[in-house]
């Protein structure tokens, strides 16, 4: 009793540490930073974990083209800075972003003391952008995005952001929707282009035969049964997709359901529903570390940064943030994995993905939780036949490929100009 006790105070003295660490980053104070130097200092952004994944693969390829680089990564969620932590080399510095006070910012800066900074997606803070203009600190947007509802924030509050987006030395977009979006609130067209995103370069790399044994054997898939996989659920979606699968699994029931939703906080009530309906569930982190053997019919993810290796296991692949209004998170992610992607009506977030993989014949987009029933319904039987569309989605990914490569161009093209190449 007494150990087990030390060990709740451990832990609660690591968390109280990290939410310490994280407040302070929050103000703008930072521990451990690389004293200034020659080399040019390179300051990333990345809002949370999706942003971040999408930066990985650009700041690993910046690092071999400028070892002696100093990089720093910010996150404005402790699960970005700690996904960034586990993806990237010791050698970058993965930290909180500043609140958007002038005294918070000025610290920040101190510290750093960026020659470039280089923002990933959208997130546009005036104060922070205010001080690189003083500062004369250049700055980039990679994989740019701007929805249907920032545009007409930005509209409004256009005298506002307008000198942010002016600060930018280019703006390299992620399709022409959001390039016209961005047109649409005052941006000059001729900061920007459309590049795409580097979220898809490297992800068919990432996809091994070795990682799908691992997880077979973590979860003990049986060859013969049949997988579905619902990742990145939303709101409703998180007991919707529940239901599809306790409908199919009555028809067929050697079926594993692997659920994972987007915030960790629905665990709980999909856990609920679970034993409300007497389906038996287990919940990933046990079975991970041990404490118990995969038996129940039903596996819940319950912690982030594995969803796109548990891709690998899936036969019926669903894609979240589609049937509920939210407009789509990383659809392609499965089709690394050669897996044919399911996902509902609302795309406004990824309709460059959808455009390709419904081109290419890689993914079944459907109306709602009945549509996906039947079409699952009828692929049951026809398993060798979905896996020839999974083939399609892999080629689709690999279309878009090519992303990184640009984008570390104009890093370095960026640095050039402005004379941090030193």
């Amino acid at each position: 009793m007494k150990t087990f006790g030390f060990e709740i105070l451990s832990f609660l003295s690591r968390k109280s540490l990290k939410n310490l660490v994280f407040r302070n980053g929050r103000f703008g104070f930072y521990s451990d930073v690389p004293a200034n130097g020659n080399h040019p200092r390179i300051w990333f952004h990345a809002v949370s974990v999706g942003e971040v994944s999408g930066a990985v693969p650009t700041l690993l390829a910046l690092k071999q083209k400028l070892p002696q680089a100093c990089i720093f990564l910010t996150s404005g969620t402790p699960q970005g800075i700690h996904f960034g932590a586990t993806q990237l080399p010791s050698q970058v510095s993965v930290l909180p972003f500043p609140l958007d006070f002038p005294k918070c910012v000025a610290r920040a800066m101190s510290s750093l003391n960026p020659d470039l900074f280089v923002a990933f997606e959208a997130e546009f803070w005036p104060n922070f952008y205010r001080k690189l203009e003083i500062l004369h600190v250049p700055a980039l947007l990679l994989n740019g995005r701007i929805s249907e509802s920032s545009e007409r924030f930005y509209r409004f509050f256009n005298p506002l952001f307008r000198p942010v987006f002016e600060q930018f030395y280019r703006m390299a977009m992620h399709s022409e929707e959001d390039r016209d979006r961005a047109l649409r609130i005052g941006v000059p067209p001729g900061k920007m282009f459309v590049l795409g995103s580097s979220k898809y370069d490297g992800l068919i790399d990432k996809a091994s035969l070795e990682k799908e044994r691992y997880w077979s054997q973590m979860l003990d898939v049986d060859p013969r049964t049949v997988v579905v996989v619902g990742g990145s659920l939303r709101g409703s979606e998180c007991i919707r997709l529940m239901k599809v699968y306790r409908e199919l699994r009555s028809s067929s029931p050697n079926v594993l359901g692997i659920f994972a939703p987007r915030h960790m906080h629905n665990i709980p009530k999909m856990a609920e529903w679970l034993s409300k309906e007497r389906i038996p569930y287990d919940l990933l982190t046990q079975i991970e570390d041990g404490s118990r053997k995969r038996t129940a019919p039903v596996v819940l993810v319950d912690r982030i940064g594995v969803l796109f290796e548990i891709y690998s296991v899936g036969d019926f692949v669903f894609c979240g943030g589609t049937l509920e209004p939210v407009g789509g998170h990383n659809i392609l992610e499965p089709a690394a994995w050669s897996k044919a992607v399911f996902y509902g009506p609302h795309l406004k977030k990824i309709p460059r993905e959808h455009r390709i993989l419904h081109h290419f014949g890689g993914s079944f987009p459907v109306f709602d939780d009945d549509d996906l029933l039947l079409q699952w319904k009828k692929w049951m039987g026809r398993l060798d036949g979905l896996r020839e569309h999974g083939k399609k989605a892999k080629s689709a990914l690999a279309s878009l490929g090519g992303v990184v490569e640009r984008q570390v161009e104009l890093i370095l093209e960026s640095l050039e100009k402005n004379h941090r190449m030193e």
